[in-house]
């Protein structure tokens, strides 16, 4: 796999949890922003799933992962929407056919991985966006303490500006 590069994915300043997002070095777009670019836009079938997945990233930065009840759990990986949302949740997703992948480091941070329509596949068939979110976890959980550090809600590079996984 490529060399990539942890970012901050912006939702509000008062965050309770704040978000992530990977991109390979040799691009300019995260995989996070191909997912939107490709299912938030009106004309796409799928988006009032999108619209659904961003109104809980919202949520879940507000709120925080206590949110999220039951995981889904896809291998190393979780995706969004989750199985099943607390009671109290200010929102339910269901029936939803998008997922978009994500590693929560502690319940304060999440890295988005990107993602995809669900899949229906037997084992062994997942994706690509699914496999690389599987390869981007072995890498940024090795990383943790040579990389970046964890301080205060916020990931934190240790060598340079920004946080680089090779």
């Amino acid at each position: 796999m490529n060399t990539f590069v942890i970012e901050d994915f912006f939702v509000s300043d008062e965050n309770a949890c704040n978000f992530y997002m990977v991109r390979f070095d040799e691009q300019d777009t995260s995989e996070v922003d191909k997912f939107y670019d490709n299912y938030n836009t009106p004309d796409s079938a799928h988006y009032e799933d999108m619209q659904n997945i961003h109104a809980l990233i919202e949520v879940i930065s507000e709120d925080g992962t206590a949110q999220i009840r039951r995981s889904r759990d896809e291998g190393r990986a979780f995706a969004l929407p989750p199985e099943v949302l607390a009671n109290a949740a200010r929102i339910q997703v269901t029936g939803n056919t998008l997922r978009l992948y994500y590693l929560d480091v502690t319940p304060e941070i999440i890295i988005l991985l990107g993602g995809g329509i669900a899949h229906n596949e037997p084992n062994g068939h997942p994706p690509i966006q699914l496999r690389d979110a599987q390869l981007f976890i072995k890498k940024i959980w090795s990383a943790i303490g040579t990389e970046f550090e964890i301080s205060n809600k916020r990931l934190i590079p240790l060598n340079g500006p920004e946080i680089i996984i090779h």
